[in-house]
Order: structure tokens, then sequence, then C-alpha cells
């Protein structure tokens, strides 16, 4: 078995630099343009802050799945340490990204993570968001990958994976944005250095923050188990044009067994409506067929009686 990892890796680490180099080009290009009608956290930032941001979220993101490729039984090692890999991860990046900034050593304690509501949420979907698509890389048929997307995605094609990886890269910056912003947003020279000069205003950032904290309460309590009901999935995606969406097909019933309290609530009314739906259709079916019977039958029986009462009169 080892020889055979050792044989894999080279082509490996090949795909992902192939991968990663696809996404640097898209990141040096990208405009800053939103395609989505949703907040991102990235939005605040200036353009050039912006592109340095994912520059660094996919270099760092590179080198922790080069370095997991390297490793001994690097599936085993995900399944085992995934979560804080990636916490781990969240960090460097965080303070790679404030010190090429600032040009001075500024970093945020682990803990300023682990206790983040944003992280919390990505922490709740790191299966889908991080390891699925290591996993995808090592084998591309990998059982991970297929219990999610099988039957619609039969395997993980070169695109599917760098659509994968788009994400992820788009989800970190967006973390690594939103927990900056909650630390270092009371300090005006911060603003200065990262923000976009609409959002210098202390009023219009705060609506920005309050939309975007309300945002993320909706996609965990409301977006997501929908998501989890309906087995779809949206995927942020680069492109040179700016971020755009798609929704794909995902299964992940183990989450949706997991549900309870207010997004078992929501499930529950999406079901509900559902069956509303389908029994209106069918009331809404009968009486367009009761109105037909009325207009063929009863009515058209009364028109033929006046119009021979018509035609008996003409005769006379």
């Amino acid at each position: 078995m080892v020889k055979v990892r050792k044989l894999r890796t080279p082509k490996l680490q090949l795909l992902t630099a192939n991968l990663f180099t696809r996404i640097s080009y898209k990141i040096n290009f990208i405009s800053s343009k939103n395609g989505d009608q949703s907040v991102l956290a990235i939005d605040i930032l200036k353009k050039e802050v912006q592109k340095d941001l994912l520059h660094i979220t996919s270099q760092n993101l590179e080198k922790t799945y080069r370095e997991l490729l390297g490793h001994k039984s690097p599936q085993l090692n995900m399944q085992l340490n995934g979560e804080a890999i990636f916490i781990l991860l969240l960090k460097e990046i965080c303070d790679s990204f404030l010190i090429k900034q600032y040009g001075c050593d500024v970093r945020l304690k682990l803990n300023e993570f682990t206790k983040s509501f944003y992280v919390k949420n990505l922490l709740e979907e790191i299966d889908i968001i991080f390891k699925v698509p290591f996993y995808a890389i090592l084998n591309s048929k990998a059982a991970e990958f297929l219990l999610v997307y099988y039957p619609v995605y039969n395997y993980a094609s070169e695109n599917f994976l760098e659509a994968l990886i788009d994400h992820l890269v788009i989800e970190i910056a967006n973390c690594v944005a939103y927990v900056t912003l909650v630390n270092f947003s009371f300090l005006y020279s911060f603003r200065q250095t990262l923000y976009r000069s609409k959002f210098l205003s202390l009023r219009n950032f705060e609506q920005f923050k309050n939309n975007l904290i309300w945002q993320v309460r909706i996609k965990i309590y409301i977006q997501r188990p929908t998501s989890f009901y309906s087995s779809s999935y949206r995927l942020f995606l680069l492109r040179t044009t700016g971020i755009y969406t798609r929704t794909i097909y995902a299964n992940r019933p183990q989450y949706f067994n997991s549900l309870t309290k207010f997004p078992l609530f929501v499930v529950t009314i999406v079901e509900l409506k559902d069956f509303i739906g389908s029994r209106f259709d069918e009331l809404v079916y009968f009486l367009s067929k009761g109105l037909r019977f009325i207009l063929t039958s009863v009515l058209g029986q009364f028109i033929g009686l006046v119009w021979r009462g018509i035609r008996e009169g003409l005769k006379k």
C-alpha cells in the first residue's frame, strides 16, 4: 500500500497544483462585482484588498491540501483531524492577511475563531465544504463524494473539483473577513486601510454589518434546513467577471435527521406548504372539472332548449 501511495502522490500533487493555478488565474483578473444578490463579507473590502485575501486563502489552502497528500494516511488524517486542521488554516490565513495589510505582526488568538458564530456555522458543514473536496482529489470516485453527489455526479471531474474549491476559497475568505470585521472594525484606521470608501461612514458600516449578521442567521436557521430537505447545495463560483452562485444536487440525510428546534420547525412548514399546495392544485382541478361539466351539460342543455324555442317560434 505504501508503494501505491508513493506512486500516486506525484500525480495527486500535480492535480492539486493545476486546480489552484486555475483558481489563482481567476483571482488575478476578478472584478469586484458580486453576481449574487446576497451580501458577502468580502464585499466590504477594497478591490485590491479583496484580491489579496483570496490569494492568501488559495495559497494557504493549497499548502494544507498538499501537506495532507504527503501524509502516510491522508484520508484517515483528514477524518480524525479535519476540524482542527481547518481552524488552524483559518487562523494562518487571517494572520497572513493582517500582517500583509499592516506590515507588522498582528495576530488573533485561536479562541477568537473557535467561539466565532461564523466559524461555528462553517464547522457544521465541514464535511461538504472542506473534507469531501480533499477526498475527491485522492479518488475521483471516493465513497464520501458519491454519498453526497451520486447519482447526478458519478465521479469528481477536474471542472467539478475546481468548482468545489472555488466555493471553499470564497467561504474561508468570507469567514476571515467576518472575523476581522467583528474584532477590529471599531478602529477607524482599520476601516481606512481595508474597507471601501462607502463603508468609512459608521452608519453605512453598521448597516452592512447588521445585514451580514442577519443573512448568516437566515442561512443557518432557514436556508440550510430547507436545502437539506430539498437535497440541494449552493456553490460560490469564481469567475473573472465576479463571484456567482450555482445550486447543485447534494444528498445529506445525516444532517437532515439531526435537525432540532427551529430548523426542524422550518422543514415542517415547508412540508406543510407542499402538502397544502398539492391539495390546492387538486381543488383547482376539481373545480375546473365541475365548471366544465356545468358549462357543457347544464348550461349547454339550457341554451339548446332556448334555441329550440326560438326556432319553433319562428316557424309559427
